[in-house]
């Protein structure tokens, strides 16, 4: 008799302590604050990038629909993406900054589906746009160390990026 409740209470026990080492282990998984569209395009094509969850959608040169990419990111990236989001989630940034004055440059574009809120940056630089520009440096920086993956749903939805495809006005010095 004895025996079997020594039995019982050291079945509990191991039960219990499976059950904190199982709690314990398990961690939060990071997640993206928000899903965003960043476009970009300096001497080349436009290259526009779907950050959703863990995963990267890549169109090398929008708005041709030939291939589309992906890569995953991880949780590292995931939180440096996050303290980015961070800083200028609190700013009330313009819709655009744009230098008329010169033609050739980066130009990109932030689009965050939650707040449907754009960003557009053509040449300009200042205090008030430097995380912005941080970020989409780290942003492109990021991608070309990724390999990226052939994905064959090209009906993936790139935001508005109508801005990168108007005419420009002359410029006033030619």
């Amino acid at each position: 008799m004895q025996y079997i409740n020594l039995n019982i209470v050291f079945m509990r026990f191991l039960f219990i302590a499976f059950i904190l080492i199982f709690v314990s282990c398990t961690k939060d998984k990071v997640r993206l604050q928000d899903d965003f569209v960043f476009g970009y395009a300096g001497m080349q094509n436009l290259k526009v990038f779907k950050f959703t969850g863990d995963t990267v959608f890549v169109s090398p040169s929008y708005p041709a629909r030939v291939k589309a990419y992906f890569y995953l990111i991880d949780d590292y990236e995931k939180n440096k993406i996050n303290e980015y989001l961070d800083t200028i989630k609190g700013n009330n940034f313009e819709r655009e900054y744009i230098n008329e004055y010169v033609r050739d440059g980066l130009y990109y574009q932030f689009e965050f589906l939650k707040s449907k809120k754009r960003v557009y940056v053509q040449n300009f630089e200042s205090e008030e746009t430097k995380t912005l520009t941080e970020f989409a440096n780290y942003l492109i920086n990021l991608s070309d160390r990724k390999k990226e993956i052939e994905h064959s749903n090209l009906k993936i939805d790139f935001g508005n990026t109508a801005i990168f495809f108007r005419e420009s006005e002359p410029c006033p010095f030619e």
